[in-house]
């Protein structure tokens, strides 16, 4: 007779709800990631746009030194805009995170449930098999004893 956790079917819903989760939290990693990927870009052409504003005046192009602070302007808005985009993800992915936590702690209490049953039960079919040696063994002495006395 083999092992059959009890628990069997919780255990494999604590997994697979686990399993949601850490895919739930890599694609908040994922748009995090993306995120800042637009930060750092929007960063570098507000860099690039300064430096271009210089060679600009130093040309003495003051047509096209007019247009730069609209656009920096909307270059640091975006930017910031997605600072805070990234600061509601990151919110968002610690919610995730300890949802995460809550469901590894319930698969492991599973978990730990499983070896302590298993364990038990390994322990009892040990005794069982214990007791069947014995038992055999007595009776391989009895009827060696039986033929002694013949």
């Amino acid at each position: 007779m083999a092992f059959v956790f009890r628990f069997q079917q919780i255990l494999e819903i604590c997994i697979h709800e686990e399993n949601e989760v850490k895919t739930r939290l890599a694609m908040k990693d994922g748009q995090i990631n993306a995120v800042k990927a637009e930060i750092s870009k929007f960063k570098d052409e507000y860099a690039q746009a300064l430096e271009q504003k210089a060679l600009d005046l130093q040309a003495g192009e003051m047509m096209r030194v007019q247009m730069y602070p609209a656009y920096l302007t909307r270059l640091q808005r975006a930017w910031e805009y997605q600072e805070e985009e990234l600061e509601r993800l990151e919110k968002q992915r610690q919610k995730i995170f300890d949802e995460l936590m809550i469901k590894r702690r319930n698969r492991m209490t599973y978990e730990k449930m499983r070896e302590k049953d298993e364990a038990a039960y390994k322990k009892e079919m040990l005794k069982k098999e214990q007791k069947r040696l014995d038992e055999y063994g007595n009776r391989l002495k009895r009827s060696a004893g039986d033929d002694d006395d013949a």
